[in-house]
């Protein structure tokens, strides 16, 4: 076996193992009361897409945010896609910055995943709550978005520690 086919069975294990660690993750996030602190859970996907996005780059974290936010899309009663589509981007963008700009760290993983979901729950708000003027509206995002938004940030580490673990454990050595 010539190391181009080591190296591509490598990769193949890899992402199988970052799929079926995402889809474990999702069950988690949706089993219920499992996690849940005052009626909050955590995104849990959403961490494990942003840490792939940070060690493998853009392209990588652009589909494994697709896919998570799709994830999360079949499991809520939003508009399907807008997940998807948020959190694609925002695994392009966290690919780009640990390129040209910042640091891969946990520090800097639950920065942007707080930054990620900031920008989703506030967006998501906006169009299911605040533009119609509903009543009493602004319980909803002081109550429910920002503590998921808090608490998916800092279920950011350990998943963080987990894909770093696997990322340098699973990878071609020369």
């Amino acid at each position: 076996m010539g190391s181009k086919d080591r190296a591509r069975i490598i990769a193949f294990q890899k992402h199988f193992l970052y799929v079926l660690l995402i889809l474990l993750l999702y069950v988690l996030q949706t089993t219920p009361r499992l996690f849940e602190i005052y009626g909050v859970k955590p995104m849990l996907v959403i961490p494990a897409a942003i840490a792939i996005a940070m060690h493998e780059g853009e392209l990588t974290g652009g589909i494994y945010g697709a896919f998570a936010g799709l994830l999360c899309d079949m499991g809520g009663f939003g508009l399907f896609g807008f997940n998807g589509v948020v959190f694609l981007l925002a695994g392009v963008s966290a690919g780009l910055l640990i390129i040209y700009m910042m640091k891969c760290s946990a520090a800097n993983c639950v920065l942007y995943v707080l930054l990620a979901m900031l920008l989703r729950g506030s967006v998501y708000y906006m169009f299911a709550f605040g533009m119609w003027d509903y009543e009493q509206a602004w319980r909803i995002y002081a109550f429910q978005i920002l503590p998921t938004v808090a608490y998916t940030a800092v279920s950011a580490i350990p998943v963080f520690c987990v894909f770093q673990f696997v990322y340098r454990r699973v990878r071609v050595r020369d």
